[in-house]
């Protein structure tokens, strides 16, 4: 016993207490290793002889050495020997620097001040644990009453779904006779649109051969160029004169135009134009059927005088005549339309007689049918198979409207179910809060279980780090720290992320928001939910 005081009393620089007893001076050093011996002289002798480098604990010789700082007052340390006589003061105490002594003894001071930090931190693990008890309790009685919330649920569900069939049926039912009824209507509609599409067709090719009769100038029952030049309408670059070209290109590329195909491709063309001029027309002189005689020009010009012409003369008493001495205005022989525009939509010609063979005088457009207004479509009767059908429908809408709720609620709350809130479901309380952290350029959101976001405190949008992912703490507490992952991606880079690491504290709070990499943050959150159980009595230092 005596000897084994002996050996601790004369211990080498950097061995630990427990090994004191392998570094005997009566005898030879066995490296630590068992890799060889050596006479103890050899120990910290500053040459390195076992590979462990335990013979030199107390130098820098052995890359591998440790040394032991004892730190009375304050925490044992165990260094890298090869920072021994460095010049740095790695142990508090100083004994690292033995050769130069060159630093203080500090190990109360510093041990005086972690006491404190210990005796602060205890308090507060001590307070957390009781709050943290309170947020088990809570969770618990959330748990249960989500359990008991899609017990209630499901049991709607179901019964509701039992009922489906029955009101699918009724819904049906009353569907039936009210299709029948509708249909009717639906083919009364029909040859209502049937009827005015006909009518419509009609009123056009009636006012296409009108439009085509006051054209075909010599009434050969044909339409030429010639005879679209007199038309001071259709002088498309206004220069007063209808070119031949002009004419050309409402003739669409034919010769002549005979009347039904002035009606499928000349009157669209020619209206729009004709309608915006009010014009006098010149009736064109008789064109000689023989082809070797010339063509007299149609369109005299407006600096030529106005000559005598018979057979304009001719022309214009009897259009005089046709149409009565009162109707006939010299500043305008175009004829009158007798289809206006604004009467279209007043007459029916379901029974409309051939006007062909009557005087434009003696031809009335018959009243068009009044349709059915929509407050009075339909008859009694069917309105009452419509409301009848409309109930039904309404209440099996219902019914599945309601199933599809309950679906939803019932998948959310099991989510929340199943969601890992910790060893005693601590954490739940914080399910759908945020924890908001300022800096000096972001505002920095941490919604557990939900997401991660920045923005900048300056005003603009907000760009989510991540959504929540899992806990990714240590081997031993997992949920020290939680993940967020596939945030908005960061320009040519990963997609952001954050690491949360979770302290014990008295309050829920986030600070200490960084980025080490680029596009991963990382937080540092504070609530009871972390903080355990003290562990009875004080640490010793």
């Amino acid at each position: 016993m005596l000897c084994r005081v002996g050996v601790l009393s004369i211990r080498p620089k950097g061995v630990r207490a427990e090994l004191a007893t392998f570094y005997n001076p009566a005898s030879d050093f066995s490296c630590l290793d068992g890799s060889g011996s050596l006479p103890f002289i050899q120990v910290n002798d500053d040459y390195c002889d076992c590979d462990d480098g335990s013979d030199e604990p107390g130098t820098a010789a052995c890359p591998n050495g440790k040394f032991y700082c004892e730190n009375k007052g304050h925490n044992p340390l165990v260094i890298p020997s090869s920072r021994v006589n460095d010049g740095i003061c790695d142990c508090c105490d100083g004994s690292d620097e033995w050769d130069s002594n060159i630093c203080a003894d500090v190990c109360m001071e510093l041990g005086r001040e972690a006491r404190e930090a210990a005796i602060a931190a205890a308090k507060v693990a001590a307070q957390g644990y009781s709050i943290k008890l309170g947020m088990i309790a809570e969770a618990q009685k959330l748990q249960d009453e989500r359990s008991q919330d899609i017990i209630t649920k499901e049991k709607e569900k179901d019964e509701l779904e039992a009922s489906m069939e029955q009101r699918k049926a009724a819904k049906e039912a009353a569907e039936a006779p009210e299709k029948e009824a509708l249909e009717y209507y639906k083919q009364l509609e029909e040859e209502e649109n049937r009827k005015k599409t006909e009518l419509e067709q009609l009123a056009r090719d009636v006012e296409a051969e009108e439009l085509f009769a006051s054209l075909d100038a010599n009434n050969d029952g044909v339409i030429i160029v010639q005879e679209l030049q007199v038309r001071r309408g259709l002088d498309t670059d206004k220069d007063g004169v209808v070119t031949i070209e002009e004419a050309q290109f409402f003739m669409s590329g034919n010769e002549e135009m005979d009347l039904e195909t002035f009606k499928t491709v000349g009157f669209a063309l020619l209206k729009p134009y004709l309608d915006l001029v009010e014009e006098v027309v010149a009736p064109p002189l008789p064109i000689d059927a023989d082809d070797n005689e010339e063509t007299p020009d149609l369109v005299q010009s407006p600096d030529q005088p106005e000559v005598y012409d018979p057979w304009r003369q001719n022309q214009a008493e009897a259009e005089q005549a046709e149409h009565g001495e009162d109707d006939f205005d010299e500043d305008d022989d175009e004829e009158p339309d007798m289809m206006d525009d604004e009467d279209e939509d007043d007459y029916d010609v379901s029974d409309l007689p051939d006007h062909d063979h009557l005087p434009e005088q003696d031809y009335q457009r018959p009243p068009r049918p009044v349709s059915v207004q929509q407050a009075d479509r339909y008859d009694e009767k069917t309105r009452n198979l419509i409301a009848v059908a409309d109930q039904a429908r309404k209440e099996f809408d219902e019914v599945d409207r309601r199933i599809r709720d309950l679906d939803r609620d019932i998948g959310k709350l099991k989510e929340g179910i199943e969601k890992d809130y910790g060893s005693g479901g601590e954490f739940m309380v914080m399910a759908g809060q945020c924890f908001e952290y300022t800096d000096n350029e972001y505002t920095y959101k941490m919604c557990p279980f939900d997401m991660c976001s920045q923005r900048p405190k300056n005003g603009g949008s907000e760009t989510r780090l991540g959504s929540w992912g899992n806990w990714e703490g240590s081997s031993d507490n997992k949920y020290s720290a939680m993940k967020f992952s596939g945030g908005q991606g960061c320009w040519n880079g990963p997609a952001r992320s954050a690491k949360v690491h979770v302290h014990c504290g008295i309050d829920n709070t986030l600070s200490t928001v960084s980025e080490p990499n680029r596009c991963e943050y990382e937080m540092h959150f504070y609530t009871p939910a972390a903080c355990h159980k003290p562990v009875g009595g004080h640490d010793e230092l």
